[in-house]
C-alpha cells in the first residue's frame, strides 16, 4: 500500500514540475538585436547613467523595451526615459524593424503586439515602473493600429492609472 502512495506522490510532483515549466515557457522572451536597437541602447545608456542595462524584447502579446536601474530615479527623469523610449518605439524603423520583421513573423497569429516600457530596480524583483500601452484600431483609411494611450504602475499602485503625457499617437 506505502508504494501506491509513494508513487501517487511523485506523480503529482511531476505534474506540478510539468506545470511550472508550461508556465515558465509561455513567458519566455526573444531579445531583439539590429543596428538600431544597439544605436538606441548605446543612445539612452550614455543619456542616463543611471541605467544599467537595456533590453529589448518581444513575447506574445507584447514588445517591451526593459530597463535595469542602478537607483531609483526621480519623476523628471522618468518621465525624459519614458519620452525618448516612447519616441523610438514609435518610429517607422522600430515598427518594421522589430515588429514586423520580427514579433509577427514569430507571432503572426496574434495581431497588433501591447507595447511596455519597464524600470526595475537593480536587485528588486518588481518593476519600479512599468508602461504599457494597447493597441487601438485606426480611424483613417489604413486601419493600422495607433498606440495612443499609456498607463503606468507602480508598486504603489498596481492597478495603474492613465500616463498624462504620453502623446504616443504615431499610427503603426
Amino acid at each position: 500500500m506505502s508504494g501506491i502512495k509513494h508513487c501517487s506522490g511523485i506523480l503529482h510532483v511531476v505534474n506540478i514540475l510539468a506545470l511550472v515549466l508550461f508556465l515558465t515557457a509561455c513567458t519566455s522572451y526573444t531579445n531583439v538585436s539590429s543596428e538600431e536597437v544597439k544605436s538606441f541602447r548605446q543612445d539612452i545608456e550614455q543619456d542616463f547613467p543611471v541605467i544599467q542595462k537595456t533590453e529589448i524584447r518581444y513575447s506574445t502579446p507584447r514588445v517591451e523595451v526593459a530597463y535595469t536601474v542602478k537607483t531609483e530615479p526621480d519623476e523628471e527623469e522618468i518621465h525624459r526615459i519614458f519620452t525618448q523610449t516612447t519616441v523610438f518605439m514609435a518610429s517607422s524603423s522600430f515598427q518594421s524593424e522589430i515588429i514586423d520583421a520580427q514579433y509577427r513573423k514569430k507571432y503572426p497569429s496574434w495581431g497588433d503586439p501591447e507595447l511596455a516600457v519597464t524600470i526595475t530596480l537593480r536587485g528588486k524583483d518588481i518593476s519600479a515602473y512599468q508602461f504599457t500601452c494597447k493597441p487601438e484600431k485606426s480611424e483613417s483609411d489604413s486601419g493600422n493600429a495607433t498606440y495612443a494611450q499609456w498607463y503606468v504602475q507602480t508598486p504603489d499602485d498596481t492597478v495603474g492609472k492613465p500616463y498624462p503625457d504620453s502623446g504616443m499617437k504615431n499610427e503603426k
